[in-house]
């Protein structure tokens, strides 16, 4: 199951493909993350997500996108955003992050993306299955895949340029909550681990708490405390699918004592720890 390496900021660390080119490729399924929905979450790369068997839903800033098998979606840069399945069915599919320094050395090329990822009238856009934007991918795909550097890099100047002059035609302006949003998830993501409150939650988007309260609940549907125990629950569920007993998934994970975390574990995923543990062992022997 994945976690979330967070940097200072809140946002996510991301492990790339290659060490000096800021590009990953790779695939997964909606069944890594409990009940099939990952961590809303936000990076400094753009990102691009195709199905390849199933359906999912993907929320990107308050706008739900539902892909079917071969559509996609692009992310802008530092867009709140996770995939999930509404009816906890599982969905295949394959995804590629790049930072906006990936051209660093072509000035020009640099600024126009770091142009596009401040901007806040473009968030995301849906990509047909028959589009040239999701065939460039899988060509881009490809390429990674046979390690083939330089074809990725042409395919990815390639793709987001196309979508680049897609979504300049479409636009959709952000509001400033989305932004406030971001910065709180975003401490939460990297405080997790300590003794968070609403008032620190709060603080860190500068809102003052009954805002604060209104924009979890309008937004993510979740109450900030309630944001921060899913965000919890997850970590610990990967760590003890990773082997770690209950006591060590329950304090590397916020919570302060395995007691506590067995009663909240039970409450929201209706078995214990261990009960979850064992469950996935006889997955992984299936």
């Amino acid at each position: 199951m994945r976690t979330f390496r967070v940097n200072i900021d809140g946002s996510e660390q991301l492990e790339y493909t290659w060490e000096n080119m800021p590009v990953r490729i790779s695939s997964d399924r909606l069944s890594i993350f409990q009940n099939y929905a990952a961590a809303c979450h936000w990076h400094e790369d753009f990102e691009v997500l195709i199905a390849t068997d199933g359906e999912m839903d993907y929320f990107v800033n308050g706008q739900t996108l539902h892909l079917q098998k071969g559509e996609g979606v692009f992310v802008n840069a530092r867009r709140l955003h996770y995939g999930y399945s509404r009816t906890h069915r599982d969905c295949g599919f394959r995804f590629m992050v790049f930072h906006p320094r990936l051209f660093g050395t072509l000035q020009p090329i640099a600024r126009q993306l770091e142009a596009f990822a401040a901007d806040d009238s473009m968030n995301a856009c849906k990509l047909g299955a028959a589009s040239e934007a999701v065939f460039c991918f899988q060509r881009m795909y490809e390429s990674a895949k046979a390690g083939d550097a330089m074809g990725t890099l042409a395919q990815c100047a390639e793709l987001i340029h196309m979508l680049h002059l897609q979504m300049t035609s479409e636009g959709a302006r952000e509001d400033a909550d989305w932004s406030i949003l971001r910065k709180m998830t975003g401490y939460i993501q990297n405080h997790y681990q300590e003794r968070v409150t609403l008032e620190q939650i709060a603080a860190s988007g500068a809102v003052c708490r009954n805002r604060c309260c209104v924009l979890f609940r309008q937004r993510l549907s979740a109450s900030p405390m309630e944001y921060v125990a899913r965000f919890r629950l997850e970590q610990a569920c990967a760590l003890l699918r990773g082997g770690a007993n209950v006591t060590e998934a329950a304090l590397s994970s916020g919570f302060h004592g395995a007691s506590y975390f067995a009663e909240v574990f039970r409450s929201v995923y209706h078995m214990t720890p261990r009960e979850y543990q064992k469950r996935v062992r006889i997955e992984e022997m299936q």
